[in-house]
């Protein structure tokens, strides 16, 4: 065979195998609930209905593939998909653990985490409000797991519910406490309904790394290619204009949220941290022990442990080093400024140094040799 023979063959292979990776499956197939107006439930018809059903038709549509909807109960649907069952889980919240063992899309829209109690309970989303109440969360979901490794070995009972409709049972009738739940979801199943006058959300939005910050859909690892094939085909939807013409009709339009305060445990008159938006504001760190006492041995002992403590700070709000953005460090005097270099450099990622700025002060409060304080990232 000649050369130019042999490499017309080699072309047309790699062309035909192009094709093969790009194609379209010609149906594709979602695991979905539908129990969960308005994101996906059956109407009086026994058709489905709801958000995530016309987002899921759209895309068929734009992939120009048939859309089979298979019913699949929630709480084991992560197996399901891996057997084979069906091809993606409509919808579900992409979280470290789930990706541990699935693969997500993009967001399809926001996520937002809420606890209702009745209107007067003054009770607050945090394990110091909630110890010895009962708590209900629905089975298989984030705010489960996020319930459970949170808040149940600080005193707090969860209780899991197979159906919402049993869980809101309990709630009016006073088994538990409240429920920590999808907002749009529970607006529609109880808060907006006449039982559910008598209850409102109680506190902010939650904000941690286990509860994602938005809805995606998931696919097998393995299924890389109609993975990319969905993400692409919402980008379309977004640019031609069907995707807010869907969502606007099920989505309440954002509002800012407000900020949210975290008091100094002691007293004092600052927060420790304020959460404005995706951004976590942190009062300056001392290189102050567990006892509130200073650590000695000047500045190099000083820095680390005020590292450490912001350290600490972050994973109690839901962020991480990584998430840092910006520090101001202060120092008592500017030649112990390579010391505290040498502590700084190796506390975070090389490759995520946040910016920063670095001045020199008279005196600091407690004589200590430096301050530190820093802006970062919220937990996504």
């Amino acid at each position: 065979m000649s050369l130019l023979k042999t490499l017309s063959l080699l072309t047309l292979v790699v062309l035909t195998t192009g094709c093969v990776s790009s194609a379209v499956d010609p149906q594709i197939r979602f695991g979905v609930e539908a129990l969960v107006p308005p994101f996906e439930s059956r109407n009086d018809k026994g058709e489905l209905v709801g958000l995530n059903i016309e987002l899921g038709n759209a895309l068929c549509a734009e992939l120009e593939s048939r859309c089979v909807w298979i019913d699949q109960d929630y709480a084991t649907n992560l197996h399901a998909l891996e057997a084979g069952r069906f091809d993606v889980i409509m919808p579900m919240t992409a979280t470290q653990a789930r990706r541990e063992r699935v693969d997500f899309t993009d967001n399809l829209y926001p996520l937002s985490s809420r606890l209702v109690a009745r209107k007067g309970a003054t009770l607050q989303p945090d394990v110091q409000s909630l110890k010895g109440k009962r708590i209900g969360v629905l089975a298989g979901t984030s705010r489960e797991a996020f319930a459970k490794a949170r808040w149940a070995d600080a005193g707090v009972t969860v209780r899991s519910f197979q159906f919402n409709d049993h869980l809101i049972a309990s709630l009016l009738a006073g088994e538990i406490d409240a429920t920590l739940q999808d907002s749009i979801e529970i607006t529609q199943a109880l808060l907006s309904q006449p039982q559910g006058q008598a209850f409102d959300f109680a506190g902010p939005a939650l904000n941690d790394p286990m509860l994602g910050n938005g809805v995606a859909m998931a696919v097998r690892k393995s299924d890389t290619r109609l993975r990319d094939n969905l993400n692409a085909a919402l980008e379309r939807l977004k640019q031609n204009g069907q995707y807010q013409a869907i969502t606007e009709r099920y989505l309440p339009p954002a509002v800012p949220d407000s900020p949210r305060y975290f008091p100094n445990e002691e007293g004092l008159p600052f927060s420790d941290a304020v959460q404005a938006g995706e951004t976590l504001y942190l009062s300056g760190m001392l290189g102050l022990d567990a006892d509130g006492q200073l650590v000695k041995g000047g500045i190099g002992p000083q820095m680390t442990q005020a590292m450490e403590n912001l350290r600490t700070e972050l994973q109690r709000r839901g962020s991480s080093l990584a998430h840092v953005a910006k520090c101001t460090v202060i120092l008592a005097d500017i030649k112990d400024f390579d010391a505290m270099n040498a502590v700084y450099r190796r506390t975070f990622p090389t490759d995520r140094l946040p910016a920063r700025t670095t001045f020199a002060a008279k005196k600091l409060l407690a004589n200590a040799r430096v301050e530190v304080e820093c802006l970062a990232v919220a937990a996504r």
